[in-house]
Protein backbone atom coordinates (compact mmCIF):
# COMPACT_ATOMS: atom_id res chain seq x y z
CA UNK A 1 0.00 0.00 0.00
CA UNK A 2 2.45 2.37 0.91
CA UNK A 3 4.15 1.72 -2.23
CA UNK A 4 1.38 2.92 -4.15
CA UNK A 5 1.47 6.41 -2.93
CA UNK A 6 5.22 6.71 -2.88
CA UNK A 7 5.63 7.69 -6.27
CA UNK A 8 2.98 10.21 -5.90
CA UNK A 9 4.33 11.74 -2.79
CA UNK A 10 7.54 12.14 -4.29
CA UNK A 11 5.63 14.11 -7.15
CA UNK A 12 4.18 16.24 -4.89
CA UNK A 13 7.69 16.91 -3.25
CA UNK A 14 9.14 17.82 -6.51
CA UNK A 15 6.51 19.81 -7.38
CA UNK A 16 7.08 21.92 -4.22
CA UNK A 17 10.75 22.03 -4.16
CA UNK A 18 11.08 23.09 -8.06
CA UNK A 19 8.02 25.44 -7.56
CA UNK A 20 10.39 28.46 -6.58
CA UNK A 21 12.62 28.18 -9.34
CA UNK A 22 9.81 27.88 -11.85
CA UNK A 23 7.94 30.81 -10.00
CA UNK A 24 11.12 32.68 -10.89
CA UNK A 25 11.28 32.31 -14.66
CA UNK A 26 13.00 34.87 -16.76
CA UNK A 27 10.63 37.35 -17.90
CA UNK A 28 10.10 37.51 -21.81
CA UNK A 29 12.36 40.25 -23.51
CA UNK A 30 9.89 42.04 -24.91
CA UNK A 31 8.37 43.30 -21.90
CA UNK A 32 8.47 47.38 -20.96
CA UNK A 33 10.15 47.06 -17.25
CA UNK A 34 8.42 49.80 -14.91
CA UNK A 35 10.25 50.34 -11.90
CA UNK A 36 8.85 51.48 -8.78
CA UNK A 37 11.33 52.51 -6.17
CA UNK A 38 9.88 55.31 -4.48
CA UNK A 39 6.23 55.93 -4.93
CA UNK A 40 4.02 57.86 -2.55
CA UNK A 41 0.37 57.02 -3.92
CA UNK A 42 -1.93 59.48 -4.95
CA UNK A 43 -5.35 60.10 -6.74
CA UNK A 44 -7.13 56.28 -6.89
CA UNK A 45 -8.18 56.94 -10.05
CA UNK A 46 -4.98 57.81 -11.90
CA UNK A 47 -3.71 54.60 -10.14
CA UNK A 48 -6.70 52.20 -11.11
CA UNK A 49 -5.85 53.43 -15.00
CA UNK A 50 -2.22 52.77 -14.80
CA UNK A 51 -2.64 49.19 -13.09
CA UNK A 52 -5.29 48.39 -15.71
CA UNK A 53 -3.17 49.30 -18.35
CA UNK A 54 0.16 47.39 -17.10
CA UNK A 55 -2.50 44.39 -16.76
CA UNK A 56 -3.44 44.87 -20.47
CA UNK A 57 0.20 45.07 -21.60
CA UNK A 58 3.38 43.40 -21.60
CA UNK A 59 4.68 45.39 -19.15
CA UNK A 60 6.45 44.09 -15.59
CA UNK A 61 6.42 46.05 -12.79
CA UNK A 62 9.53 45.46 -10.60
CA UNK A 63 8.97 46.51 -7.13
CA UNK A 64 12.84 47.61 -5.51
CA UNK A 65 11.64 50.46 -2.68
CA UNK A 66 8.83 51.74 -0.99
CA UNK A 67 5.16 51.50 -2.60
CA UNK A 68 2.51 53.55 -0.51
CA UNK A 69 -0.63 53.84 -0.49
CA UNK A 70 -2.45 54.43 -4.12
CA UNK A 71 0.89 52.61 -5.43
CA UNK A 72 -0.47 49.37 -3.69
CA UNK A 73 -3.12 49.34 -6.30
CA UNK A 74 -0.38 47.56 -8.80
CA UNK A 75 -0.56 44.64 -6.33
CA UNK A 76 -3.82 43.89 -8.54
CA UNK A 77 -2.15 43.36 -11.81
CA UNK A 78 -1.63 39.67 -12.54
CA UNK A 79 1.36 38.12 -10.61
CA UNK A 80 2.90 36.74 -13.78
CA UNK A 81 3.85 41.07 -14.19
CA UNK A 82 5.22 41.37 -10.98
CA UNK A 83 8.50 41.06 -9.56
CA UNK A 84 10.05 41.83 -6.30
CA UNK A 85 13.18 43.00 -5.14
CA UNK A 86 15.44 43.62 -2.00
CA UNK A 87 14.47 46.83 -0.48
CA UNK A 88 10.89 46.82 -1.59
CA UNK A 89 8.03 47.40 1.05
CA UNK A 90 4.03 48.19 0.75
CA UNK A 91 2.39 50.96 2.73
CA UNK A 92 -1.07 50.51 3.33
CA UNK A 93 -3.53 53.04 5.34
CA UNK A 94 -7.33 54.40 4.94
CA UNK A 95 -8.14 56.29 1.84
CA UNK A 96 -9.14 59.79 2.58
CA UNK A 97 -10.43 62.93 0.48
CA UNK A 98 -13.50 64.74 -0.23
CA UNK A 99 -16.13 62.96 2.69
CA UNK A 100 -16.14 59.91 4.37
CA UNK A 101 -18.54 58.06 1.97
CA UNK A 102 -16.46 58.52 -0.64
CA UNK A 103 -13.60 57.48 1.59
CA UNK A 104 -15.74 54.19 2.58
CA UNK A 105 -16.67 53.79 -0.90
CA UNK A 106 -12.58 53.93 -2.09
CA UNK A 107 -11.37 51.32 1.08
CA UNK A 108 -13.98 49.32 0.08
CA UNK A 109 -12.86 49.42 -3.76
CA UNK A 110 -9.22 48.84 -3.04
CA UNK A 111 -9.84 45.77 -0.47
CA UNK A 112 -11.68 44.29 -3.66
CA UNK A 113 -8.50 44.58 -5.93
CA UNK A 114 -5.99 43.84 -3.51
CA UNK A 115 -4.80 40.14 -3.94
CA UNK A 116 -5.91 37.42 -1.23
CA UNK A 117 -2.35 37.41 0.42
CA UNK A 118 -2.84 41.75 0.62
CA UNK A 119 -6.37 41.24 2.40
CA UNK A 120 -5.06 38.49 4.81
CA UNK A 121 -2.04 40.75 5.51
CA UNK A 122 -4.33 44.00 6.20
CA UNK A 123 -6.44 41.65 8.52
CA UNK A 124 -3.44 40.50 10.21
CA UNK A 125 -2.43 44.07 11.16
CA UNK A 126 -5.57 44.93 12.18
CA UNK A 127 -7.37 46.14 8.82
CA UNK A 128 -6.83 49.68 7.20
CA UNK A 129 -5.89 52.81 9.66
CA UNK A 130 -5.36 56.54 8.99
CA UNK A 131 -1.41 55.61 9.41
CA UNK A 132 0.73 53.55 7.06
CA UNK A 133 1.08 50.30 7.82
CA UNK A 134 4.44 48.64 6.12
CA UNK A 135 4.43 45.08 4.82
CA UNK A 136 7.98 44.15 3.91
CA UNK A 137 9.90 42.40 1.55
CA UNK A 138 10.44 39.02 3.52
CA UNK A 139 6.42 38.53 3.75
CA UNK A 140 5.78 39.94 -0.01
CA UNK A 141 8.46 37.90 -1.10
CA UNK A 142 6.57 34.70 -0.41
CA UNK A 143 3.95 35.54 -2.84
CA UNK A 144 5.86 37.10 -5.54
CA UNK A 145 8.59 35.95 -7.83
CA UNK A 146 12.18 37.63 -7.28
CA UNK A 147 13.23 40.18 -9.73
CA UNK A 148 16.16 38.66 -11.95
CA UNK A 149 19.18 40.91 -13.14
CA UNK A 150 19.77 44.69 -12.43
CA UNK A 151 18.45 46.20 -14.74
Amino acid sequence: MIGKYSSALVAVVLIIALAPTAFAAPLKSSSKIVNIRSDRGGQISRYVQRANLYARTSSILRFSGPCDSACTLFLSVPKRKLCIKKGASFGFHLPYGSSDAANALAARYILKKDPSWVRSWIRANGGLKARIERMDYAYARRFMRPCLGNK
